[in-house]
């Protein structure tokens, strides 16, 4: 069984709606985090130990999706760390996670290892594809073979790679910043509209929503309410911090 918990749900920034993005996912032989919002800072609050390896996925650097990296010290983390970044980003990610900001790399308790990914397929224990979504800079989306298939896109206007990514997938995580009616602005996010017709296009068989605009969706009630009535999938799962989805 794969156990994934949402962490933070939040885009742009955390508030009462909950943190900003990090999703952790849990099998039986290691353990992946995407994205480090403020959310991340949870693990060390639901998990005494982290048993296998962990890798922490990040999408891109928008500060929303690596806030959290200041609380790499607090993470219960047995057997080191992998952070697999966006090609072009590994120097600007250790430099951030250091002084002045933060505890540096070197210092933590474990071994951390900053790895860069492009438009490929990547085998670690586990197989990850990874493409490029549309957005104001480089963001990768990611395809995990897990046993079970986890596909993750943030942060991303409509592009075929959504698609592509998400084919048959067995859990896909996918971003609903914007509200209904949105999609004649264009632009770098998706509404509930966009995101359901990715979700039927790609087949996939669970759909969670995820990364919902901290001043568009004010409360986690109205997230329901306007995915509800925006789409006609009533399977779609409306993402909320602290949610637990097994497959």
């Amino acid at each position: 069984m794969i156990t994934c918990t949402l962490l933070g749900t939040n885009g742009w920034y955390s508030s009462h709606t909950g943190y900003t993005l990090s999703i952790l996912i849990e099998t039986a032989d290691y353990t992946i985090i995407l994205d480090a919002g403020e959310g991340i800072h949870k693990i060390a609050d639901i998990r005494d130990e982290i048993k296998t390896p962990l890798w922490l996925f990040l999408s891109h650097l928008h500060l929303d999706h690596i806030s959290g990296l200041h609380t790499l010290a607090r993470v219960p983390c047995r057997h080191g760390l992998t952070i697999c970044v966006p090609k072009g980003t590994k120097e600007r990610v250790k430099a951030f996670i250091d002084t002045p900001y933060t505890i540096p790399l070197r210092e933590l308790s474990y071994p951390v290892t900053v790895q860069e990914l492009s438009e490929e397929k990547v085998e670690f224990p586990f197989s990850v594809t990874t493409g490029w979504l549309f957005h104001s800079q480089p963001v990768l989306g990611y395809r995990f073979d897990l046993g079970k298939i986890i596909t993750f896109c943030t942060d991303t206007g409509p592009c075929d790679m959504i698609t592509s990514l998400a084919q048959d997938a067995d859990l896909f995580f996918l971003e609903c910043s914007n509200l209904p009616n949105m999609e004649k602005r264009g632009g770098f996010h998706l509404t509930p509209k966009e995101a359901e017709a990715y979700a039927h296009a790609a087949r996939a068989k669970k759909q969670v929503l995820i990364h919902f605009s901290a001043n568009l969706y004010t409360t986690k009630e109205m997230r329901e309410d306007i995915v509800r009535n925006s789409i006609q999938d009533p399977t779609i799962i409306v993402g909320q911090d602290d949610m637990i989805i097994e497959i």
